[in-house]
């Protein structure tokens, strides 16, 4: 897991990128020799394997023209060559590909046909000229948008302002590593902002770069260019093209030489020839076939359609097909709240199997609570889906599922994580009784299978007598009700520990879990909870610690080395959650962000939130109005301020609204201890908010 997930790394490449790594290489000389013997192996062909996605395609049965090997367990028929050599022989290879978004658009539409008036929708007949997906796009709000969620996609959707499907093709052929490097995107976006001129390589094809500006975006242009220009088939001009993405000299050179003497056959200038050769090779290189940039683009219309038409059923789709990965349930959760969306706990009367939509809502579904498998969330359905329908009570639950299937374990999860709220406010209480209302409908289910009359009524959950009470007991603390929403659903649904510092953490954090990567390398400012930390000693001896920070929007890898470990260990030790009478200590963290499958802090220096106006705050201010000022009320300010010296300059703005705004200094007052206390001091004085503290 400390190996970085880039396609293709090897071992001592992942030893330079990975601190943690490398300090555990160092630190244990078992590791170091794993490592050691695993470099050694690195490379060597260990087993027949198959590309799970690969067909191979010829124009005469396989046997006459590859090597073929039959697998012993699964009995497929494979190639003996690899996908290069089968091209070599004449053979096609066509990789067919899965993709989640087409279930995640998929379960949406299902969830939209249960709306009035959508019975039939379809998201292949929408229309392509929706302004309200459009809008939507250029405004930024892409989380979620199949290709263009990612912060550097988002800016140039936003900087393109696609207002047609054809404007939306290039932005997948566009954003990749050799066109952003290269300054391509740049080129392009300046050009269809209208803030450069458009060019075209030569007046003879200009009909078939218009449509990208001039700028070649895709393979096919390519193809075009040669065959126009140069004469070249189709064929002749494939074999260039693949020519450029290999860059051999020698054989870009003969391909240089036909093409020049190709367009001198069809009248064209031999300097114009060989400029528009070098222009093409600058380009070819990242050109991208038009046919994938077009279908992808048409899912990215499609998700961006859902969203901003359907958003609720959309959203809801996308945290069903994202639930596995944390991380990223935590940022769509997020997203969902800050688009103005409730998200509900569980309920035994309202959830479904995944997550689903109720009164504009999101509701969380059966399957997501931990301990809760498949065969209970059948047979709970089953049961509410019965003609006495939904569930009155704790009793009337347990006297109605499947008790086979929904055990006591199952219970308890449903009702710790929410799913009883509805029908009962207590949560404890419910707890409490868990075992006496599965007793009471064991008893129940022995009878009937007996024949005999239930001693408590005729029939489970409609019987004649009156149900027994829950059992009493003080309702849990807000810290143990979220708590437990943490461990059933990995989430905090219901509320979050640091929904009353979310003023705070925006005030002076500077990343988040949802608009980090456009921040690699930099110096960063994150806060939250610290919900891990593993303590391990290096090679000298000193102790480090690798440490997870989750905030409100998801979560960090913290990589503490020994300096900033030892000058922060006390306070690491407190702010472990949970830990202490007072509950989790939120932290502000600074360092240097790398990027990894979690977004990695190298951490500088870590101090709790409670002290951030303290010691991170440059100035006091203190606006008063003209109506405030007396020398009585004067004197005490001066007597507050002075009463909590400190290096933090004040400044005193006199507002007289509408007219004019003096600084004033403030006598005998060098600064202040800018605490939350000496603050909330000086605003009573005044009987309003009147400070500000800047940073």
């Amino acid at each position: 897991k400390l190996v970085p997930d880039v396609l293709g790394i090897s071992l001592t490449e992942a030893i330079e990128q990975s601190p943690e790594l490398r300090t555990r290489m160092e630190s244990d000389s078992q590791i170091a020799k794993l490592l050691e013997t695993a470099r050694a192996l690195e490379g060597l062909t260990r087993h027949a394997s198959k590309h799970a996605a690969g067909v191979v395609i010829g124009n005469k049965p396989l046997i006459e023209m590859v090597p073929l090997y039959k697998d012993a367990k699964s009995g497929d028929v494979m190639s003996q060559y690899n996908m290069n050599c089968v091209e070599e022989v004449g053979l096609i290879k066509f990789d067919f590909l899965g993709l989640k978004t087409l279930t995640l658009m998929s379960d949406a539409e299902k969830m939209i046909r249960t709306k009035s008036g959508f019975e039939d929708f379809d998201i292949n007949k929408v229309s392509l000229e929706d302004p309200v997906t459009y809008d939507m796009l250029c405004n930024g709000d892409t989380e979620g948008v199949f290709q263009v969620e990612s912060s550097g996609m988002t800016e140039l959707v936003v900087k393109l302002q696609p207002r047609t499907f054809k404007e939306v093709i290039p932005l997948v052929a566009l954003y990749r590593p050799g066109p952003l490097q290269s300054g391509m995107v740049d080129d392009y976006v300046d050009r269809k902002s209208g803030a450069t001129q458009i060019k075209y390589l030569h007046p003879t094809i200009e009909d078939l770069t218009r449509e990208t500006l001039g700028v070649i975006v895709y393979q096919d242009q390519v193809l075009q260019i040669a065959q126009r220009m140069a004469g070249y088939s189709l064929g002749e001009a494939d074999l260039l093209r693949r020519a450029m993405g290999k860059k051999k000299a020698d054989v870009m050179q003969e391909q240089r030489q036909r093409f020049v003497d190709g367009c001198v056959e069809n009248e064209i200038d031999r300097r114009e020839a060989g400029d528009v050769f070098d222009l093409i090779v600058e380009f070819a290189g990242y050109g991208f076939p038009k046919a994938h940039s077009t279908a992808y683009a048409l899912i990215t219309y499609h998700t961006a359609y859902l969203k901003a038409n359907h958003r609720e059923e959309y959203l809801a789709a996308l945290l069903t097909i994202e639930s596995a990965n944390h991380d990223r349930m935590s940022r769509y959760l997020a997203h969902v709240r800050d688009s103005g969306i409730d998200v509900l706990p569980p309920d035994v009367n309202e959830s479904e199997r995944d997550f689903s939509v109720v009164n504009g809502a999101i509701r969380f579904g059966f399957a997501g609570i931990k301990n809760v498998g498949a065969g209970a969330v059948e047979a709970i359905l089953e049961a509410r889906g019965s003609e006495t329908g939904r569930f009155r009570s704790l009793f009337d639950f347990t006297g109605r599922v499947d008790a086979r299937k929904v055990n006591r374990r199952v219970v308890e999860a449903l009702v710790r994580s929410g799913a009883f709220d509805g029908v009962h406010e207590n949560r404890a209480a419910v707890q409490a009784t868990i075992d006496s209302a599965l007793e009471r409908a064991a008893a129940e289910q022995r009878d009937r299978a007996t024949g005999q009359e239930s001693l408590f009524g005729e029939a489970a959950g409609g019987g004649s007598m009156q149900e027994p009470k829950l059992m009493e007991s003080a309702p849990l603390s807000e810290r143990e009700r979220l708590s437990a929403e943490k461990e059933l659903l990995g989430f905090y649904v219901s509320g979050h520990p640091l929904d009353e510092f979310s003023g705070l953490l925006s005030q002076y954090t500077d990343c988040t879990g949802s608009n980090w990567e456009g921040l690699v390398g930099r110096e960063v400012m994150v806060g939250g909870l610290l919900t891990a930390m593993r303590e391990i000693r290096t090679k000298k001896g000193a102790r480090m610690a690798f440490a997870t920070l989750e905030g409100l929007d998801g979560s960090f890898e913290l990589v503490i080395f020994s300096d900033t470990f030892e000058a922060s260990l006390e306070l690491l030790s407190r702010a472990k959650e949970g830990a202490g009478e007072g509950g989790a200590t939120p932290l502000l963290v600074s360092g240097t962000l790398e990027e990894g499958e979690t977004p990695k802090i190298l951490a500088r220096e870590i101090l709790p939130l409670s002290e951030a106006e303290e010691r991170l705050a440059s100035t006091l201010r203190v606006r008063m109005l003209e109506k405030d000022v007396n020398p009585d009320r004067l004197a005490a300010l001066r007597q507050v301020l002075g009463s909590h010296p400190g290096d933090c300059p004040v400044v005193v703005h006199l507002l007289i609204p509408g007219e004019s705004e003096t600084t004033l200094s403030v006598g005998a007052v060098r600064g202040v201890r800018a605490t939350p206390d000496m603050c909330r001091d000086v605003d009573a004085l005044f009987g309003r908010k009147v400070t500000e503290l800047t940073h």
